[in-house]
C-alpha cells in the first residue's frame, strides 16, 4: 500500500509520495472521512500518497515530515469548518473541539493557517485547497466571527488552485495535469486565479462593491446560487483589481458505477493509534454505509447545495449489500449497522424526473467513458416546498436496501440515524412502518426547526402543520410495531425572520403539544448560504427587508423560550 499516514518518531517512506494530504481532523480510513476516499482513490490509480493529519502547524519543518511530494500539497481543515468547530453561535470558545483527538484543537481558519505553513516548509510545492471550509469561502463571503466581508480564501491563503464540492474527478484530473506539465486552469469543479477572466462568464459584482454594498452583496449570492448546473452554468468571476477569482462550471456527478467503486475501496474502518492517545474519530459510525450524495432539500441555512449539490447519485442495491457482508470478517463487527444513508437518508433513489442532459466524461474507476446523466434542471429550492409534479419521490428503492441489509445472516439490527426528511416520510405509509419497526434505535431525528410561518418560509422548510401530521403517524406507526419510540426535534432559533413574536409562538407550539426538546441551536450564519446572506444584507431574495435578531441577548431569549430558563453558553 502506498498510503503513509505520518506518526511523530517514524520515519517518512522510502519510495517518496506523490501527493500530500494535511488534515485537520484525525485521520480515519473510513467512507466518511473526505481524505480517506480521496487518498483511496489515488492510491487505486497509483499514486503513492502521504497523509498529516492534526499538523502542529506553528513549528517549522511540520509539513515536510513525509519529504517533499512530487506533485502537489493538498490542505483541508477537515471535515469541520475551523470556526464553527471552534466557536458557539454566540462566538465562546468551545470546550470540546471535534478534530477527533481529545484536547487537540485545530487552528482558526485552518485552511490558511495550514497552506501557510506549507509554503513556510514546501517551497515550490503547488497547494491545492479544498473541504468544506474551503469550498464555501471560495468567493467574498461574510464572516460572522469578524462581522465582515472577507476576500475569496484562494486570495488569502496563496493557494495555487481551489477544489469545492466532491473532489474526486478533480483530484484525479490534477495528479494527471500535474504529472504531464500541463496548466491547471480550466477543470471542473475547481477555482483558480487568472488575469483575464474567461469569455462568456458571469461577472460577479467585484470584491470592492460586495464588501461596502449590502445589496451588491445579495446580488452575488443569487448569481452564484445560479451557477450550480455542471453542464448548463457558466463560468462566474470575481474582481480583485488585477486578479479575478474564476468558479469553473460544477463537476459533473458520479454515476451508479463510480459510486459503487468509490465505495468499495478497501477501507480498514480504523484509525491510526498515535501518540496523542485514543482517537474519537469514528466512535458511532464505523460501521455506517453511504448510500448516495447530494440533497434537493435546499433549506435556505444549509451549505450541501452549493457542495455536494442537490443532484442524487445513489449507489446500487448489490453494492450496498457487499460492503455490509464485508462487515461480517471485520474483528470490531457486533452485528449493528449503525446507519444506511446521505445527507438525508431517505432520499436515496430519489431525483427529478423531468427531462435530463448526458454527458461522457472519464469514470473514476479506469478512466474509461461513462455516460451521465444530470437533470435539465437542478432547481433544489422549489422541489420540495410544495412537491414538484416531476420529483420522484418513491421510497421503494430504499425500503427494498433496508429489507436486504436486515436479511443478512450476521446482521442484527439496521438502524438509520442520518436525518430524514419527515415532508417525505408522511407520505408514505409503508416507509414509515418499516422505518418503525425495524431501523429506529429508540429516538428518530427530525428536524421541523421552527414553529412560525414566516421563519419556516425563511428556511425553505415545510410548515408546522407537517411536522404535527407526521409525529401522530410515528406514533400510530411505532404502537403497531409494539415499540414505544420517540422523536428528537431539531429546532433552530434567531434566523432571520425570527422577531420576538415568531419566537414565542415557537415556545407556545412546545409547550401546547408537550414536546420534549432536547436540541435547540442558535442560528450560526456561515459562507455561501441563503440564511447568511440574508443575515448580514437584512434582505430577503426579493430584496425586501426582513428582521435579523443580532443581539446576543436577544438571541439567548429565543434558546431560553424553547428550552426552558438555564445559563446559555
Amino acid at each position: 500500500m502506498s498510503i503513509h499516514l505520518h506518526e511523530p518518531g517514524h520515519e517518512p517512506p522510502g519510495e517518496g509520495i506523490d501527493i500530500l494530504f494535511v488534515t485537520g481532523d484525525a485521520y480515519a480510513d473510513h467512507p466518511s472521512n473526505g481524505v480517506a476516499v480521496l487518498s483511496r482513490l489515488l492510491d487505486a490509480h497509483g499514486y503513492h500518497i502521504g497523509i498529516i493529519d492534526q499538523p502542529p502547524h506553528e513549528s517549522r519543518g511540520s509539513m515536510a515530515a513525509l519529504g517533499t511530494p512530487r506533485l502537489c500539497a493538498a490542505v483541508t481543515a477537515g471535515l469541520m469548518d475551523s470556526m464553527v468547530a471552534n466557536y458557539t453561535p454566540l462566538k465562546r470558545v468551545r470546550e470540546d473541539e471535534s478534530t477527533g483527538y481529545p484536547g487537540v484543537r485545530r487552528p482558526d481558519r485552518a485552511t490558511i493557517a495550514y497552506t501557510h505553513a506549507v509554503r513556510r516548509d514546501l517551497k515550490g510545492v503547488p497547494v491545492v485547497i479544498g473541504g468544506i471550509e474551503a469550498s464555501l469561502r471560495r468567493f467574498a463571503h461574510y464572516d460572522y466571527w469578524q462581522n465582515t466581508v472577507r476576500r475569496s480564501i484562494l486570495i488569502d491563503s496563496k493557494a495555487d488552485i481551489l477544489v469545492y464540492g466532491m473532489g474526486e474527478r478533480q483530484m484525479l484530473e490534477m495528479a494527471r495535469r500535474l504529472k504531464d506539465g500541463v496548466p491547471l486552469s480550466g477543470i471542473r469543479g475547481t477555482c483558480t486565479k487568472e488575469k483575464k477572466p474567461p469569455e462568456h462568464c458571469i461577472s460577479l459584482p467585484p470584491f470592492d462593491e460586495v464588501s461596502s454594498d449590502k445589496k451588491a452583496f445579495m446580488r452575488s449570492f443569487l448569481l452564484q446560487e445560479g451557477g450550480m448546473h455542471p453542464l448548463r452554468s457558466p463560468p462566474l468571476a470575481e474582481s480583485y483589481g488585477a486578479w479575478h477569482v474564476v468558479q469553473h462550471p460544477p463537476s459533473v456527478p458520479l454515476c451508479t458505477a463510480e459510486m459503487d467503486a468509490l465505495y468499495e475501496l478497501p477501507f480498514t474502518r480504523r484509525v491510526t493509534q498515535t501518540p496523542r492517545g485514543r482517537t474519537r474519530a469514528i466512535e458511532g459510525i464505523q460501521f455506517s454505509i453511504i448510500a448516495h450524495r447530494g440533497c434537493f432539500g435546499s433549506c435556505s441555512f444549509c451549505s450541501l447545495a452549493m457542495h455536494q449539490g442537490t443532484v442524487i447519485q445513489s449507489r446500487s442495491q448489490e453494492s450496498i449489500l457487499r460492503e455490509a457482508r464485508s462487515f461480517l470478517s471485520h474483528p470490531d463487527f457486533k452485528g449493528i449497522i449503525d446507519d444506511v444513508g446521505g445527507p438525508t437518508a431517505n432520499m436515496f433513489g430519489m431525483g427529478c424526473g423531468g427531462p435530463v442532459d448526458a454527458i461522457s466524461v472519464p469514470s473514476i474507476i479506469d478512466g474509461s467513458p461513462v455516460t451521465v446523466h444530470i437533470p435539465r434542471r437542478t432547481c433544489g429550492r422549489t422541489c420540495l416546498n410544495p412537491v414538484c409534479p416531476s420529483l420522484r419521490s418513491d421510497h421503494g428503492p430504499y425500503r427494498e436496501v433496508l429489507a436486504a441489509l436486515r436479511s443478512l445472516p450476521g446482521v442484527r439490527h439496521v438502524f438509520v440515524h442520518s436525518g430524514i426528511r419527515h415532508d417525505l416520510a408522511l407520505g408514505d405509509p409503508a416507509f414509515l412502518d418499516d422505518l418503525c419497526a425495524h431501523h429506529v434505535s429508540g429516538q428518530l431525528k427530525i428536524a421541523p426547526e421552527h414553529a412560525d410561518p414566516g421563519v419556516l418560509a425563511a428556511m425553505n422548510k415545510p410548515p408546522v402543520g407537517v411536522y404535527h401530521a407526521f409525529r401522530k403517524a410515528y406514533e400510530e406507526s411505532s404502537r403497531r410495531a409494539g415499540k414505544k419510540q420517540f422523536i428528537v426535534p431539531y429546532l433552530m432559533v434567531a434566523h432571520p425572520c425570527s422577531t420576538p413574536a415568531a419566537g414565542r409562538m415557537l415556545q407556545r407550539m412546545l409547550r401546547d403539544h408537550d414536546i420534549p426538546v432536547e436540541q435547540v441551536q442558535v442560528f450560526t450564519p456561515t459562507p455561501m448560504t441563503l440564511s447568511t446572506a440574508m443575515y448580514h444584507t437584512g434582505l430577503d431574495r426579493h430584496m425586501r427587508a426582513v428582521y435579523v435578531p443580532y443581539g446576543y441577548g436577544e438571541k439567548k431569549e429565543q434558546k431560553r423560550w424553547a428550552l426552558g430558563a438555564r445559563k446559555i453558553k
